[in-house]
């Protein structure tokens, strides 16, 4: 795949992430009968979207916090699925974030390039 393609892939997960993080943070207004832990939801979402913005930008960092923001999400949906806390932060773009850690895999090298090795091997 060529730089536009992917480019224009992350792009659309972006504009999907922010939507969904606008919309949460419309919708956490809309009914506002005081603050429960319901309301750090589009918190959540906003740390992910600020993540694949990240991605985005073609920052490595970002692509690993991302991947470790998965990792903790599927382990609150495991532990805590029962509890509200588990329902808010074990729920926050699944299933589709696992899709787009797939698009962050498939894509790396277009995403983030070759790492060099940090030896020059010109003499």
């Amino acid at each position: 795949m060529n730089q536009s393609t992917t480019k224009i892939i992350t792009g659309c997960i972006l504009i999907f992430h922010a939507a969904i993080t606008l919309h949460l943070f419309y919708l956490m207004f809309s009914d506002y009968n005081g603050w429960t832990l319901q309301h750090l939801g589009p918190f959540a979402k906003l740390v992910f979207t600020l993540c694949w913005l990240g991605v985005f930008f073609k920052k490595r960092i970002f692509g690993l916090l991302y991947f470790s923001l998965i990792v903790l999400e599927l382990m609150m949906k495991l532990f805590f699925g029962k509890y509200i806390f588990g329902e808010v932060f074990g729920e926050v773009f699944f299933p589709a974030d696992i899709l787009f850690v797939f698009v962050i895999l498939i894509l790396y090298k277009q995403l983030f390039g070759e790492r060099s090795t940090g030896q020059n091997t010109t003499t």
